[in-house]
């Protein structure tokens, strides 16, 4: 697949393509001279507005990875708002909101990385309706960068866990160097006792917050890294604990710190009576003056959740539910807005979720009754999570006919991405339906999981197909159909094989001729 020049007639006709209604979403790729690569980006952006995402990629160490530039906000510096921005995108992948067109301007190349964020929009999660346009400078340039981009988000993402490692260690290092050299600066000049005063003061914040960020960072590390050594927990919780350098970080920061030692300790079940101290301890550091009441209450509420997971693991189902519903009280008092909504709908999912296992199922279908009212607007994307419980409400129920609509509902939803479990369920029932005589039903669930599955699924999607055929319910134009939806699936993997042909191509002329 070889990328369309900028200034040709056939970029002109593939543009007037892009403005029209019955345009067919996908990977569109563009090569041109950097001027009018960066002109046309504006049109365009202009023209769709709200509808594009405009990314600038360069050179793998100098701009923020594809997957964090998705985010309207990027977490740069703390590691574990980056973590936990690399684990939504993996096993949610992105919520696209109004946006139907992301505009990539790749100013030298693409790091195999960013390679498998656009795979993983493209061909596992099978957006809908949005299209993926690269635009490749001609010739390496250099491009205004932005002043400040952290080498912590980069390495996350670029480099091996014991080069991240090493960065780390690295910055905190250079965090002390700096407090040297500012004192001896300090000194070094004569200053107004005002201005000397304030310069001074200003330094010292600065001073404490660069140290706190590094080590906060370096031990969110140990935390957060790979490893079978489970013993480092213990040893986090008594350095959290006891070593007065841990106070050195700020509230907000300890407190995170004690909620992700309590959220490992509680996964891993090793030890529910320390995970237990660590929530007390977070809860404790909360009280403090520095933080406001939203952010506050946020994180009441997150403890909240944490405690009812270890007593879920206990067998406490019952107080693991008070606990739930305890946060989804604490939500309550948020000022309305997003955040409020999305923790509501959240909470409402953990709640029946719970009352499932106890076998609280009408208390669990009841829950779920309210939820799904919330779930209009730009939080009916929720509605998929919520229908999945419903469906685990009536299979358990026995009502094969409720669980049936429910299953139907959500694979029309075409919701970009259908679970393993929801695969294997729909499977299941179909299944069920072929043994008491109603194909027509069976081959619906069928038709639906042919069309809805993404292109990583071929595999699946071919069995599927074959399981139809033999059902005998499919009229030759709708074999036809089915055939044709295969075959373009395929040609998109073929498409995406070429394209990264090209793209290595590209990469090693580049390095030849450098």
């Amino acid at each position: 697949m070889k990328p369309v020049l900028l200034e040709s007639t056939d970029y002109h006709d593939l543009r007037s393509t892009w403005f029209r209604a019955s345009h067919e979403p996908g990977l569109f790729v563009v090569e041109g001279r950097s001027d009018i690569v960066q002109h046309e980006l504006q049109k365009l952006s202009m023209h769709w507005q709200d509808q594009a995402i405009h990314l600038v990629l360069d050179d793998a160490y100098h701009t923020l990875p594809f997957i964090y530039q998705l985010n309207p906000v990027h977490p740069i510096d703390d590691l574990v708002a980056c973590k936990n921005a690399l684990l939504r995108f993996h096993r949610a992948g992105w919520a696209p909101g109004p946006r139907k067109w992301i505009l990539v301007e790749v100013v030298s190349g693409l790091h195999p990385a960013d390679l498998g964020a656009i795979h993983h929009l493209l061909y596992r999660q099978k957006l809908k309706d949005v299209s993926v346009l690269l635009f490749f400078h001609q010739y390496p340039v250099r491009v205004n960068l932005p002043q400040h981009v952290s080498r912590l988000a980069i390495s996350l993402v670029r480099d091996t866990p014991e080069q991240t490692r090493r960065l780390l260690n690295e910055q905190l290092r250079i965090a002390g160097r700096h407090d040297e050299a500012e004192e001896e600066n300090s000194q070094g000049k004569a200053q107004t006792e005002a201005t000397l005063h304030n310069k001074s003061e200003a330094q010292f914040q600065r001073k404490v917050q660069r140290k706190a960020l590094a080590l906060y960072n370096r031990l969110a590390w140990v935390l957060l890294s790979k490893s079978d050594n489970r013993q480092r927990y213990k040893a986090c919780f008594r350095f959290f604990s006891q070593n007065s350098i841990f106070q050195q970080l700020s509230v907000a920061q300890q407190a995170i710190l004690w909620f992700e030692l309590g959220q490992l300790l509680t996964k891993t079940g090793d030890d529910y009576v320390a995970a237990r101290e660590c929530y007390a301890h977070a809860r404790a550091v909360l009280e403090h003056e520095e933080l406001n009441e939203v952010y506050r209450i946020g994180k009441e509420a997150a403890l909240d959740n944490g405690e009812a997971l270890i007593e879920m693991q206990e067998g406490h189902i019952s107080r693991a539910i008070e606990l739930e519903k305890r946060a989804g009280m604490r939500i309550r008092e948020l000022p309305p807005g997003p955040d409020r909504h999305v923790f509501q709908i959240q909470t409402a999912l953990n709640i029946a979720g719970l009352q499932i296992r106890a076998g609280l199922l009408m208390d669990a279908e009841t829950t779920l009754l309210a939820a799904e009212k919330l779930c209009t607007g730009a939080y009916s994307g929720w509605l998929g999570h919520i229908l999945q419980l419903k469906m685990s409400v009536y299979q358990q129920l026995g009502e094969q006919e409720l669980e049936y609509k429910m299953l139907i509902q959500v694979l029309r939803m075409k919701t970009g991405s259908i679970p393993s479990k929801l695969l294997q369920r729909s499977i299941e029932l179909a299944g069920v339906l072929i043994q008491q005589g109603e194909e027509e039903r069976a081959a619906e669930v069928y038709r639906l999981l042919i069309a809805g599955l993404p292109a990583t699924h071929l595999k699946q999607i071919r069995l599927i197909r074959q399981a139809l055929s033999g059902l005998g319910t499919e009229s030759p134009v709708a074999a036809a159909t089915q055939q044709q939806l295969t075959l373009k699936l395929e040609l998109q993997l073929d498409t995406w094989e070429q394209f990264k042909h090209w793209h290595e191509g590209r990469e090693s002329g580049w390095a030849i001729h450098s």
